[in-house]
């Protein structure tokens, strides 16, 4: 195991022993990366308060998993079952009454895996992982850092691909599928998220994926990418018009525009992210356009492509102050108003003790016309 991984690992039982917590248990690919650097389709490892981790690995991985990350104390399974019984087994080995045991309690935990381990093991006492993790990996290394920087690049490229392949009567499925390719061609792991495409309409969409839809001269695009380097998302976001936007909908861009400068001005270490979207607020409202904007302009990104500070699912979030070395997305949510279409742009920035270094770089003061 190499010495960053112990060192988080150190820091996690720090955090541990203040929480009063006996266990973590990961189920996270997220989190099982960041504390072994081994990456597992079916991730499970357990750190104690005290001592080495553990890990479970299927009985025909134990040796590939040895290596990957120099730990001994691996424990085989072929089945649900047999790990279970395993993480049983190593409670009862505690001698505590009533262990308390961590979980990650956010996406990446499946609900019937969370309720048959409860099931299985009724004498412990489960809480969530969030306040023990998130307050290590919302602050990024100088090695985590650059490794976003490179998929902030790719992410970049990506745009790039875009910009090259949009035209009318191509599918948004075949963009995504152009721009994917490129990126892995270009050392990209994989997406962090299924690329958005969404044209015409679906340009009001927040959310959405590439569909078989042809694009078609008049439409507004979002085009959303979240390449992964090495373990690490980066995430972007452009406006594509295919011929000549409107009026209205330059004058959309523009307030977005100015609502991103707003939020990289006023996001600095030690100011809550609430006021950083009281800020934005205040534009919006000046604009008339209020009602036409869903809540959470900031979000985390790193490991996940959506992490801590995440104000739109954690609420409690909004309250927390910025910190020099958070990586975040500055853009998320689409300003989005029927008959003019939806406009975006989002970037993945560095907070640093001086202010914001922005990671991606593709063109953002107008919107990109085809």
């Amino acid at each position: 195991m190499e010495e960053i991984h112990r060192q988080r690992i150190k820091r996690l039982q720090h955090n541990m022993a203040e929480q009063g917590v006996d266990v973590f248990l990961i189920l996270t690919g997220e989190d099982y990366f960041y504390f072994t650097g081994d990456v597992r389709r079916q991730p499970r490892a357990i750190i104690l308060r005290d001592g080495e981790p553990v890990l479970l690995t299927f009985a025909s991985e134990v040796e590939e998993a040895r290596e990957a990350t120099g730990l001994s104390e691996i424990i085989p399974y072929r089945g649900l079952h047999e790990m279970m019984q395993a993480i049983m087994a190593l409670f009862k080995s505690l001698e505590v009454e009533k262990p308390k045991v961590a979980i990650e309690m956010e996406f990446a935990t499946p609900a019937f895996l969370l309720d048959r381990f409860k099931m299985a093991n009724p004498q412990v006492e489960v809480v969530d992982a969030k306040a023990l993790v998130s307050p290590l990996r919302r602050v990024k290394s100088a090695e985590e850092v650059a490794l976003i920087r490179k998929a902030a690049e790719l992410a970049d490229l990506g745009i790039q691909r875009a910009r090259e392949v949009i035209r009318p009567g191509i599918s948004e499925l075949d963009v995504a599928t152009e721009v994917e390719y490129t990126l892995k061609k270009n050392g990209a792991d994989r997406l962090g998220f299924p690329m958005f495409v969404n044209s015409g309409r679906r340009s009001l969409w927040l959310h959405g994926t590439a569909t078989r839809k042809l694009i078609e001269t008049g439409d507004l695009i979002l085009v959303d990418i979240g390449p992964v380097y090495q373990g690490y998302n980066a995430d972007i976001c452009r406006t594509f018009s295919v011929g000549e936007p409107s009026k209205e909908a330059r004058r959309l861009y523009s307030l977005y525009r100015e609502m991103q400068k707003v939020a990289l001005e006023t996001a600095r270490p030690g100011i809550a992210l609430h006021k950083v979207e009281a800020q934005i607020e205040e534009v919006l409202e000046e604009s008339g356009y209020q009602d036409y904007y869903l809540r959470g302009f900031i979000h985390g990104v790193g490991l996940s492509f959506e992490e801590t500070p995440f104000p739109t699912i954690f609420p409690e979030d909004v309250l927390m102050p910025l910190e020099a070395g958070m990586t975040l997305a500055v853009g998320h949510p689409t300003l989005s108003v029927p008959g003019i279409g939806g406009v975006r742009m989002e970037d993945t920035v560095h907070l640093t003790e001086e202010g914001i270094e922005v990671l991606t770089s593709a063109p953002r003061e107008e919107v990109i016309v085809i």
